[in-house]
């Protein structure tokens, strides 16, 4: 579901933002697809009913959050967002955004890379409201039915097995990773710790539980020794 609040000249804009996104993640952009960022637009719209938040700033966030995944596919290695800035700036001139907003953007969609599972100091203090809800609104995407299923799907895409025995990583590391279930518990299964919003941690709390008992069923299957 799209955004609604605004004004005409910016919901216009986002549109168009839309039509554009939707062009380019077309097939080989897997589990980061076009259908994700719809989920991530749904989940912001969603903390924005209780979190104040400049909407056409959190819309273009989620919109454009995810351009260096088309740079990932191309180049065939992990690409930093920061990376795709060239391009995120680029659509949102061309719609006349000014370059305070511009730079919002940006960094609302950096923040959705750095993990405290990862190392990275978050500071949700010094973070926007958007930085917060965009941020949130990405990570519960992560998470549940649909973390499960994007999961495999991305893991598969890097030909990762189900499972290893190679140690489980006490950090994150984007990239490869030993196996599909080591890719939970080095990340997923740390991401409701890292909310930034109340109703987003209530969330992530509820979808976590469901990950848990998945990987559960999963472990008691035969002749399973996953963690």
């Amino acid at each position: 579901m799209p955004l609604t609040r605004g004004t005409a000249h910016t919901l216009e804009a986002l549109e168009a933002l839309r039509t554009n996104v939707h062009a380019m993640f077309g097939h080989g952009v897997v589990a980061h697809d076009f259908a994700h960022i719809e989920r991530v637009e749904r989940n912001a719209a969603h903390l924005l009913e209780i979190e104040a938040g400049d909407p056409f700033v959190v819309g273009a966030a989620c919109l454009l959050h995810d351009l260096h995944r088309i740079l990932e596919r191309d180049l065939g290695h992990h690409v930093a967002p920061e990376q795709a800035d060239a391009q995120v700036r680029r659509r949102l001139d061309e719609q006349g955004v000014d370059t305070t907003t511009i730079d919002h953007v940006c960094d609302c969609i950096h923040a959705t890379e750095r993990y405290r599972c990862a190392g990275d100091l978050i500071d949700a203090a010094s973070m926007s409201a958007e930085q917060r809800i965009v941020r949130d609104a990405d990570m519960l995407d992560a998470l549940g039915a649909v973390g499960i299923a994007r999961a495999f799907m991305f893991g598969g895409r890097l030909g990762e097995p189900l499972w290893a025995t190679e140690p489980i990583s006490d950090t994150f590391q984007p990239g490869h990773t030993a196996s599909i279930v080591h890719h939970f518990h080095e990340k997923l299964l740390h991401l409701h710790r890292e909310m930034l919003t109340d109703e987003g941690r209530r969330i992530a709390i509820e979808r976590t539980r469901l990950m848990h008992h998945y990987l559960d069923a999963l472990r008691k299957e035969p002749d399973s020794n996953l963690p």
